[in-house]
């Protein structure tokens, strides 16, 4: 039954040997290896014939051996197991890295009469965890150094890590505070309810999220632009587990692009109006060039028109016929002589309007130029003026003839808004550096509909008139760089008000 036994025993023991996943020397008491298992030999790359017989501290780098003497005095003296990490030596005096666990081996006497080593490879080991570590030290100064916001999120969209940049931008003093919370508790529902979805989406489809333009809102209502990457983290299987992200900031870059939109929006609009004006100025030419043949025309044969009239009413003296029939044809006469000024008028407006002019800027006392266009109107009885020019309003720099003629359309028409009477009123002062002359009257007013047109040529609310007068005052009045405004209601009165800037038109 003993021989069996030990039969047995031997027989476990030489499968242990072939069979031992592990690493297992057998040393004698004085380090010497007696035996090993077949991983042992390929550990060390090594015949049974070149490894058994050598002393354990041959395959011990030299540094260390000392440390081994010393272990295993520690081994037997404590009679409990001990371990190190060791540089043990291979083939050709390669060397890698063992963790070795030694114990004693005692008789049925309690003497120890071996050591029993295993070692294990532990350099791949190093090597990954010194890779992981230097991963881990990469990411994290990834993490601080990078001004973008760093985070991963597990499957249900809560942060598991965020890097200060993040943190800050949730209002947070710590990165760790955000760990466990979602989106919901930085920032407004919709913002974090469209994140939340997209995030869901990546974690059951797998599809990256490149690049999308968000408009984030926080909780204290204060917008910012961002661009999002979002990624899939999977395991070792290709399970989606998470996502990390990455958002930069384009806040003042959006604010840019909405500048320069709204700035080719301008421009488009100021081409437009150039490209208005030009094709006006064009037709102006146009315009001016017929109108100089008919003012060159006409003005001879009208001229004739006036003088024979006059000829006639000397003629009509001498004549030997009753002074009611005198009477009779100088009225006709008369009419004539209207008619014929009137349209002297209108030549006068087509040419004014057509030609090319400049402002001519002389010194002028505003005040007494009111008073020389007001002496040339006969106002009804039932029409009041009144002139109110600020205290030491200064003289000013403009074209008298320009601006003679402006003040003497705008009264003209005010005077003829009162066809029951009323009041105009000529003000004039200096405002936010702005020379500000208005002409008020309390009379009929202009429909909405109407100014709109008003200062178009050729447009004219009245029986008789060219349409040029308004469009005239304009013109002139930005010759000056100035506006002309204009502001009216039915049935109480109309004002128009003309605007010059101050430089240029007052002496400093």
């Amino acid at each position: 039954m003993a021989l069996n036994l030990q039969e047995n025993t031997k027989e476990l023991f030489t499968t242990l040997l072939k069979f031992a996943p592990t690493a297992i020397i057998f040393l004698d008491m004085r380090g010497n290896i007696i035996e090993c298992t077949e991983h042992t030999l390929k550990l060390f790359e090594l015949s049974k014939e070149e490894l058994v017989r050598k002393n354990f501290l041959e395959i011990v780098h030299e540094d260390e051996r000392d440390k081994v003497l010393v272990g295993l005095e520690q081994l037997i003296a404590q009679d409990r197991p001990i371990s190190a990490q060791l540089t043990l030596y291979k083939r050709n005096g390669r060397t890698f890295k063992a963790e070795v666990y030694a114990n004693l081996a005692r008789d049925e006497h309690g003497k120890p009469f071996q050591i029993i080593l295993t070692a294990s490879d532990v350099t791949e080991h190093k090597i990954i965890g010194q890779e992981l570590y230097n991963a881990r030290e990469l990411l994290n100064i990834l993490m601080e150094a990078v001004p973008d916001a760093i985070y991963f999120k597990d499957s249900s969209s809560r942060f598991t890590k965020v890097n200060r940049a993040h943190a800050e931008r949730m209002g947070l003093k710590n990165p760790e505070e955000a760990v466990g919370k979602t989106d919901f508790d930085f920032y407004s529902e919709e913002f974090a309810r469209q994140a939340y979805e997209d995030e869901q989406e990546i974690i059951r489809t797998g599809k990256p999220l490149i690049n999308k333009v968000e408009k984030v809102i926080g909780k204290d209502g204060l917008i910012h632009w961002v661009t999002a990457t979002k990624i899939p983290i999977r395991d070792k299987n290709g399970k989606v587990i998470g996502i990390v992200g990455i958002s930069r900031d384009i806040t003042e870059l959006k604010l840019i692009e909405e500048k320069l939109k709204r700035y080719s929006e301008q421009l488009e609009k100021m081409v437009e109006e150039k490209t208005r004006a030009l094709l006006e100025a064009e037709r102006l030419a146009a315009i001016g060039e017929v109108v100089s043949m008919i003012v060159h025309d006409l003005r001879s044969p009208l001229q004739v028109i006036l003088y024979k009239t006059f000829l006639l009413k000397e003629k009509l003296k001498q004549l030997p016929i009753p002074s009611y029939e005198k009477d009779s044809f100088k009225e006709t006469l008369d009419s004539i002589n209207e008619q014929v000024e009137y349209m002297n008028k209108m030549v006068s407006d087509f040419k004014d309007y057509a030609r090319n002019i400049k402002p001519e800027y002389l010194e002028i006392d505003l005040k007494k130029l009111i008073e020389e266009v007001l002496a040339t109107f006969i106002l009804p009885e039932n029409v009041k003026v009144r002139v109110s020019i600020q205290e030491g309003f200064p003289k000013l720099l403009i074209d008298p003839m320009m601006m003679r003629r402006v003040l003497s359309n705008l009264i003209s028409n005010a005077i003829d808004a009162l066809p029951h009477g009323g009041n105009i009123f000529l003000d004039a002062k200096i405002e936010n550096e702005q020379i500000v002359i208005s002409v008020e009257d309390t009379g009929i007013g202009i429909s909405e509909e109407n100014l709109e047109k008003l200062f178009k040529p050729f447009f004219t609310t009245k029986d008789k008139g060219t349409g040029l007068g308004l469009a005239i005052c304009k013109r002139f009045i930005e010759l000056h760089g100035g506006h002309i405004f204009v502001d009216s209601k039915p049935g109480t009165g109309t004002k128009f008000t003309i605007k010059l800037p101050v430089e240029g038109h007052v002496k400093g």
